[in-house]
């Protein structure tokens, strides 16, 4: 059996409290289907269910109640810890420094430069995270000041009171394919006409893609057939250039045998959200320095360039 994590405590004690999948949620910031699949999985790694499922909500099964007890109290520990660490570290750096999270990519340290250089003597830097919910928490435990979210419209991640937080732009997912693929020659492509391809996604435990991505082949009349769920950049990379699918960023990069296609009607959609907690006082830089910063991918695919020349002049005064 693997070993259990202090983030996997953090799902138990959540469920416990919230007494339900769906509060439980939007506590933790994730979607709901996410949780769901990732306390199934916790379940199966500890050979037992958790809790259990009422009219009402969730109760703790006698297993769920142990595992709780000692969650408790592991992780009553470890948040004394770290407010013990961020009482001697974070308050004497934090007139000159800011901390700025997302996703893996070119975008973070652009953004973390392009702030740096509007707030002058202040040095950034990166903390890089692949789920959503734990970009969140470290928001929230003042840990990151700054985070980058890749949301999608109707599955944004739920963010705690304490939080803010701005949809910078909403730009088109496109689709990664082979360079021989027998639809790479088409400029652009129904997302129906890769109905029988294998498709390389994160996990839907991971954040929303995967969920708005079958909503939106659902609505194309098929189920898409996920083959692989990963979201390490290079091993997708190399995934698809075997012969997978996958969906593009706005800003991926062609080459390397792989080519990049716009969807037809635009079924899927990326928004990038700039989140903050509500005592930030770097808010007011932050926009403009992100926006800075996508401004600087624009060479990544010529789909992105032609949107962000038709579209940043609005994104700059939203």
């Amino acid at each position: 059996m693997s070993e259990l994590e202090l983030r996997h405590l953090r799902v138990i004690r959540a469920v416990a409290d919230a007494g339900s999948l769906s509060k439980a949620a939007v506590r933790l910031g994730v979607s709901q289907p996410a949780l769901t699949a990732q306390l199934q999985r916790l379940e199966r790694r500890l050979g037992g269910l958790l809790f259990a499922r009422t009219a009402t909500g969730v109760v703790p099964t006698d297993l769920g109640a142990y595992v709780l007890t000692g969650a408790r109290v592991l992780l009553a520990e470890v948040d004394e810890l770290m407010a013990g660490i961020r009482s001697r570290t974070l308050a004497p750096a934090a007139a000159g420094r800011v901390r700025v999270g997302g996703p893996p990519g070119l975008i973070v340290p652009l953004f973390a430069t392009a702030l740096a250089d509007r707030l002058d003597g202040v040095e950034a830097a990166i903390d890089i995270e692949n789920q959503p919910a734990e970009l969140i928490r470290r928001v929230v435990d003042r840990t990151v000041d700054l985070a980058v979210l890749e949301d999608n419209p109707g599955f944004r991640t739920p963010l705690p009171p304490v939080l803010r937080s701005r949809v910078m732009f909403c730009a088109p997912l496109f689709v990664a394919l082979a360079e021989t693929h027998p639809l790479a020659g088409a400029p652009e492509i129904d997302l129906a006409d890769l109905a029988q391809d294998a498709w390389v996604l994160p996990s839907a435990a991971e954040g929303p893609e995967q969920a708005a991505f079958v909503r939106a082949c659902t609505a194309h009349g098929f189920t898409p057939r996920i083959r692989h769920e990963l979201s390490d950049s290079t091993t997708t990379r190399a995934l698809v250039q075997a012969g997978a699918v996958t969906l593009a960023k706005p800003v991926a990069r062609e080459g390397t045998g792989l080519v990049i296609r716009g969807l037809r009607n635009t079924p899927m959609r990326q928004e990038i959200v700039l989140v903050w907690h509500a005592d930030n006082t770097f808010g007011e830089a932050a926009p403009a320095a992100l926006l800075a910063a996508y401004a600087q991918l624009t060479d990544t695919n010529p789909l992105f360039a032609a949107w962000w020349d038709e579209h940043s002049r609005g994104a700059a005064q939203s």
